[in-house]
């Protein structure tokens, strides 16, 4: 008790200290923009490669198939074997993969789909393991703060990830960047291995057991548990909402703020305004408030600024709201995983988190293209409105959940 009623200070200053931490942090930025930088490049070669717009959905279209049908085999193996291993392998694959395509650049559009599904698969493998090795680095107590640096920079990579990529393509050319993004791969193994994680063998795991009745243990797991079956949804729609406003920020800025396209930065430095007060502020309102109270709050409160939002075209006013939704972000997302990690048993978090891999991966397609077509066909506005409607919906149901409001 008596560290829990410290000053949120001292949690920073705690985890920040923390040397194993820092080490995995920093694997998981410059994974992170690793793969943000990959992608932007491989979307320019296969464009000129088909000259169509369809052909640079294959990227994507790589990108998601691993992520359904790899990812839940991929926490399995988290909790099998040596996650620490599993992580470094996982970088160091792909950095290989990536210099592989090198030879293939404006040569063959299947090879380079083939090695980017290879890419992409092996990247589903470090999500897991990594989600699973923060409980075991850093104090339970200390957990909220971890997770809220974890989420800003795996917002703040995805944005710089694909800044870099412009000028990257510039100075270094297509083959040099992918270069540059293996070197990147590589320099995460290495501070994963620097983390102090050490393989723990547990008895509740057979490992002579069938690889889909081990996967359908995780699955009872989550079905028979009703907190986490919440958290992973409410978990869903939160990184569904935030993707989808990253999409829309271009149209918006140019169509309803008449700013221009190209200044739809402003309203991403907005959202990442709003998660480092987020972040500020998270570790000392937990203090007060339940988690999952806090994470019940931040959907309704979220889902209202959305409504405010489809209804807004003056330049400021967006801009405040939008620092909101990522306030808002920061303590949803933050909240939910910090959720889990204390409810999902050591023994199963690699599975668990391996569907939750699964659902957030899948958060950045199937729901980003539906509402990219509802602003096509009915406008901007109305796909922010519903998507909204979505998010009020979320927190309301969860007014009804007593068992996630008191975690």
């Amino acid at each position: 008790m008596e560290k829990l009623n410290r000053p949120k200070v001292y949690g920073f200053i705690s985890v920040l200290s923390n040397f194993g931490f820092l080490f995995l942090w920093l694997a998981q930025l410059t994974s992170q923009l690793a793969d943000r930088v990959f992608v932007y490049v491989l979307m320019i070669i296969v464009y000129q490669l088909t000259h169509s717009n369809t052909g640079v959905s294959l990227p994507l279209l790589a990108f998601g198939i691993p992520s359904v049908l790899v990812a839940p085999w991929a926490g399995i193996v988290a909790d099998r074997f040596d996650r620490k291993w599993i992580m470094v392998i996982s970088d160091l694959l792909r950095g290989l993969l990536i210099l592989l395509i090198i030879p293939l650049i404006y040569k063959s559009v299947f090879m380079i789909f083939l090695l980017s599904l290879l890419i992409y698969s092996a990247a589903q493998f470090f999500a897991p393991a990594e989600n699973s090795a923060i409980p075991e680095i850093v104090e339970k107590h200390n957990l909220i703060v971890a997770n809220s640096l974890f989420m800003l920079t795996w917002m703040a990579s995805s944005v710089v990830g694909f800044g870099l990529g412009a000028p990257l393509v510039g100075l270094l050319e297509e083959k040099g960047t992918f270069v540059a993004a293996a070197v990147l791969y590589f320099v995460s193994s290495a501070a994963i291995l620097l983390v102090p994680l050490k393989f723990r063998v547990t008895t509740t795991i057979n490992k002579n057991a069938h690889p889909i009745g081990d996967l359908g243990v995780g699955f009872e797991f989550i079905r028979r548990n009703q907190v986490v079956r919440y958290a992973l949804i409410k978990l869903f729609v939160a990184t569904s909402a935030i993707a989808t406003i990253s999409l829309l920020a271009i149209s918006y800025a140019g169509k309803i703020l008449m700013i221009g396209e190209r200044n739809f930065g402003y309203l991403i430095i907005a959202v990442g305004v709003g998660m480092v007060i987020g972040m500020a502020t998270l570790e000392k309102l937990r203090h007060y408030i339940k988690l999952g109270t806090i994470v019940v709050i931040s959907f309704l409160m979220s889902g209202l600024t959305l409504l405010w939002l489809s209804n807004t075209a003056e330049l400021h006013m967006a801009l405040f709201l939008i620092m909101i939704l990522g306030l808002f972000n920061i303590y949803m997302t933050s909240s939910i995983q910090t959720i889990l990690q204390s409810k999902i048993p050591r023994q199963i978090r690699g599975r668990v988190f391996g569907v939750q891999n699964m659902l957030i991966n899948s958060a950045f397609t199937l729901p980003v293209v539906v509402f990219g077509v509802i602003a096509d066909f009915w406008g901007i506005l109305a796909a922010i409105a519903i998507l909204g409607w979505v998010v009020l919906a979320t927190g309301v149901a969860g007014i009804f959940l007593p068992k996630f409001k008191t975690a």
